[in-house]
């Protein structure tokens, strides 16, 4: 058996459940496995008042093929950018390491912000962006926008939800959401609701579910053979609803074998079928002048 087989099977045999107690154990499966090599880092960079408004730079050797801002998960109450030194370092340097500038920000956390937080804290992380790495959003250099679990959650309402946004979304090469909440309907867990709220008349216009519309943005979904079946029907939903506004499907990839972090907490492991789906993306509607250099990193 390889050493991805062996990697996948520990996974599957955590099952299809997730809480605090699958998270660490799933870290502690892919830890010791990772290309922790350094690139060019800068931590900690201010887009915003608030301390949580810090986002980490990562930076490939030669000029960026594309930008991507990854927007982490935390069950609306919890999570970072960089909690241990390990992960999401992972995310930023497997990146990095394929060609892509990255940028992992942290966001405002519930209980102490409630929504709109995180949406909003997405749009200012992608003004930051735009203002900051030269290039963005023009022909010269492309930009990707990727969420996962409460991460995608924000990262929805931002390309959704226009009121909230209050901002155009300008020019954004593709969205990849996995295995993200999208729809707030009874019963709500206690980090839902705290994010939500608890007037519940007000949950289905603060879910990104109740504002899809037709885009013509590339927009790519991901769901894990082991999320469990509260949080994947988000994602079959959002689908649904994506294919009767768009007249066509979204991008999807289910992912075989998968937890609903050990997708994330994969990059940069000898597991690469998650990191596979992620470059196939971002390499297939890379649409700037650097596009011609994919091959380099292929």
């Amino acid at each position: 058996m390889s050493l991805a087989s062996e990697l996948q099977a520990k996974v599957r045999s955590l099952g299809a459940a997730f809480n605090l107690d699958i998270l660490t154990a799933t870290q502690e499966i892919y830890r010791r496995h990772l290309d922790m090599t350094p690139v060019e880092e800068k931590a900690n960079l201010a887009y915003g008042s608030d301390e949580r408004h810090r986002l980490d730079l990562y930076m490939p050797k030669a000029a960026p093929l594309a930008v991507v801002v990854y927007v982490h998960g935390g069950g609306f109450v919890g999570g970072d950018k960089n909690g241990d030194g390990t992960f999401y370092l992972n995310v930023g340097r497997f990146l990095a390491r394929h060609g892509f500038a990255a940028v992992l920000p942290n966001y405002r956390r519930a209980p102490a912000h409630g929504w709109p937080a995180g949406a909003q804290d997405v749009r200012d992380v992608i003004g930051w962006v735009r203002k900051n790495v030269q290039g963005v959003g023009t022909d010269e250099l492309d930009l990707f926008v990727f969420g996962q679990s409460a991460g995608a959650c924000h990262v929805g309402a931002w390309l959704f939800d226009s009121k909230t946004r209050d901002a155009p979304l300008g020019a954004v090469a593709g969205v990849m959401m996995a295995s993200g909440f999208f729809n707030a309907v009874a019963p709500l867990s206690a980090n839902a609701l705290a994010y939500f709220g608890d007037d519940v008349t007000l949950h289905a216009q603060r879910s990104p579910m109740t504002h899809v519309a037709k885009t013509d943005i590339p927009v790519w979904l991901s769901v894990a053979e082991l999320d469990p079946g509260s949080i994947s029907s988000q994602t079959f939903q959002l689908a649904d609803a994506m294919t009767k506004c768009n007249g066509r499907s979204p991008e999807f990839a289910w992912l075989r074998g998968h937890n609903h972090v050990s997708t994330v907490l994969s990059l940069g492991s000898p597991q690469q079928d998650f990191a596979a789906e992620i470059l196939r993306f971002l390499r297939s509607h890379m649409r700037g002048a650097r596009c011609a250099d994919v091959a380099k990193t292929t």
